[in-house]
């Protein structure tokens, strides 16, 4: 159950402005998760991770995903230089409609890929974690 309530006793510094209180229910495991998480991710505390998580839409992307985007960028542009050249067969009656499809659904996979990596679908802020 998720309870939002306005503490106006507690005296904060007008810069703050933080008057607002946001109670969530968790497990001990889920608690020690989100410390362990907090610390890593080198925050003061549980609060300050939270509400960068909700409020901050900018992911930083691991330096490894940059090498790997690089080299799919370069794959994906020798893909499209072959799905034109299939295109321009196929019209030709050269080969048949089949290997087009083929190109172009991994061209999409390759996209959903290079996107996932980038940290445009960010699944991981989507999924429950594992027990």
């Amino acid at each position: 159950m998720l309870t939002t309530t306005t503490n106006p006793t507690k005296t904060l510094p007008p810069k703050c402005g933080r008057t607002e209180t946001v109670r969530v229910r968790l497990t001990t495991l889920e608690k020690e998760d989100l410390a362990k998480r907090a610390t890593e991710a080198g925050e003061k505390n549980i609060s300050d991770y939270l509400r960068k998580r909700a409020f901050n839409s900018v992911y930083t992307v691991p330096a490894i995903n940059e090498q790997a985007c690089t080299e799919l960028r370069k794959m994906s542009t020798h893909l499209y230089q072959m799905t034109r050249f299939v295109e321009k067969a196929v019209q030709a009656g050269q080969i048949p409609t089949q290997s087009l499809e083929v190109l172009q659904e991994f061209s999409k996979k390759l996209g959903e890929y290079h996107q996932e990596l980038r940290g445009k679908i960010v699944s991981e802020f989507l999924t429950e974690p594992t027990k």
